[in-house]
């Protein structure tokens, strides 16, 4: 089919009209007949996704070529859509042919056309996704049209009707879809939103979002306890200071000779708490409960693939501490006074007002730590998973593997001999560590299944697993020469080590406090 265009006589044209315009043929060709010329591309970077889409929508933007001397037609742009075509089987695709042009026009063209596109802002997707929601269009059925995900299609659609995370992406187009859905989690908690926007630009969101779910996670918690003490009768405080004149623990307090508790205390009209989180650690209970190794019950004994049931993770809790609001108004007396219990060490009362403050600051960055430990833990394991997901382990495996052996660290040994539950974690295998000599069934099965490039990424995850089951909250706090050795590993993989793990690794850096590119508003945005 040739084109056309009727010539409009205006009185107001500013050139000529160049013939050449009018030349064009628009035809319907199979692409598997086109010749890709030359091009500046020198690899189309064909992705799945994209031949999907061209499979299932077809081409939409017309392929450019020029016919040569034995009439074929050449691609002069559209390089990708050609191949994509060509793979996706589709019978045609349309094609604009147009003068050959001369070579430095070529490659002036082929260069301009892909330097001065530019993609969507993740607002202007964002916008397309809601507006297909609004025409009914399923989410399964948007991933589809997209040719991506269905977990990215939804998280989309929860930034959309999020009015603050819509706009933060319209004025910060640094956020991802991905941040802007934590960002939506968040959009009642304005000093949480500047966090995660200084992240988003400075490094270290995924650790932010994880420290704001769990503080959240600890507040409701202790909510929850504190409510429960109130229906209860008992007034909850805040925790008192260490020199507080009036407040005390029981602990602290006897009434005549007796010392306070609770029960005995709970008439007092100085009664309150104040809550204070205390870890349980489950397997403790059990410790010291003999079995007896002459029961009836021998079936574990006697059945070669029984195993160990997985032990109990450590967790938090919040628990309340009595206190008398006004001890002396109320009769009761101190049990003791401060002394110097012999270590050497200054008594609070014998601090200086400074050497108090640098005591409180070294309390509270203990604390701090601890926690921000604990939410790069779930960080750090999380992205274990993803990676050891790989077919194949990294270049950089086989040196990390020898090392590892070579270096005889603790950690490995003791992952390797005590079974490693963790590597079946991060491994996405149910937990089989071996006991009494007996190997794992699910990790001997998953190894022997392997190709010879995934069993390296599984003999790379077991060393791994065993140094971050190795790590705890003392990590931080001492420089381990194979932590930081398996912590920079991570980080030469794409991992982004938070502040607290590169303290772990002997680094001191300074806390993120500017928070002036952060000041979103619900109003604002």
């Amino acid at each position: 089919m040739t084109l056309s265009a009727p010539m409009t006589a205006t009185a107001t044209a500013p050139r000529a009209l160049d013939d050449e315009q009018f030349e064009e043929e628009l035809l319907r060709v199979d692409p598997a007949t086109l010749v890709v010329g030359a091009n500046v591309r020198l690899d189309p970077r064909l992705r799945k996704t994209y031949v999907d889409n061209v499979r299932q929508r077809g081409v939409l933007e017309p392929v450019i070529a020029y016919r040569d001397d034995n009439g074929r037609l050449v691609v002069l742009r559209g390089q990708r859509r050609t191949l994509a075509a060509v793979q996706a089987q589709r019978p045609w695709v349309r094609v604009m042919v147009v003068p050959k042009p001369d070579e430095a026009d070529r490659l002036t063209d082929q260069v301009n056309e892909n330097d001065h596109r530019e993609p969507l802002t993740v607002a202007e997707r964002l916008a397309a996704y809601d507006q297909l929601a609004l025409c009914g269009v399923p989410a399964g059925e948007i991933a589809k049209r997209m040719s991506t995900s269905r977990p990215v299609v939804d998280k989309a659609l929860s930034v959309a009707r999020s009015k603050l995370a819509r706009g933060a992406t319209q004025r910060w187009e640094f956020l991802t879809i991905d941040q802007a859905a934590v960002v939506a989690e968040f959009e009642d908690d304005a000093e949480a939103v500047k966090r995660l926007v200084v992240a988003a630009q400075r490094g270290g969101f995924d650790h932010e979002a994880q420290k704001l779910r769990d503080a959240r996670a600890d507040e409701a918690a202790k909510a929850e306890t504190a409510a429960a003490l109130a229906a209860a009768g008992t007034s909850v405080v805040d925790r008192p200071a260490w020199n507080d004149e009036k407040v005390k623990r029981l602990s602290e307090l006897k009434h005549g000779e007796e010392q306070l508790t609770q029960e005995n205390h709970a008439s007092c009209p100085g009664h309150a708490a104040y809550l204070d989180d205390e870890w349980v650690h489950p397997d403790e209970d059990d410790a010291d409960k003999e079995e007896d190794p002459w029961g009836d019950d021998t079936s574990t004994e006697a059945d070669e693939d029984a195993q160990e049931p997985e032990p109990a993770r450590p967790y938090r809790i919040w628990m309340p501490e009595y206190v008398c609001t006004d001890f002396a108004a109320h009769g009761h007396a101190l049990r003791w006074q401060g002394h110097d219990s012999g270590s050497g060490r200054k008594t609070v009362a014998e601090m200086t007002d400074a050497e108090r403050e640098e005591a409180r600051a070294q309390r509270r960055d203990v604390i701090q730590s601890n926690k921000a430990w604990d939410s790069a833990e779930t960080v750090r394991r999380n992205w274990l998973r993803t990676f050891l997901a790989r077919k194949a382990a990294p270049k950089t495996a086989a040196g990390f593997i020898a090392g590892s052996l070579a270096r005889t660290d603790h950690a490995v040994t003791s992952g390797l001999t005590g079974g490693n539950r963790l590597a079946h974690d991060l491994l996405g295998l149910p937990d089989q560590a071996p006991t009494l000599g007996r190997r794992a069934p699910a990790m001997v099965e998953l190894v022997g299944k392997a190709s010879d490039e995934r069993a390296q990424m599984i003999a790379l995850g077991l060393l791994l697993a065993a140094y971050e089951e190795a790590t705890n909250r003392n990590s931080w706090r001492t420089v381990s020469d194979s932590t930081t050795r398996y912590l920079r590993y991570l980080e030469a993989n794409g991992y982004e080590l938070s502040t607290v793990e590169l303290r772990a690794c002997g680094e001191s850096p300074l806390p993120v406090t500017d928070t002036n590119l952060a000041t979103v508003a619900a109003g604002e945005a």
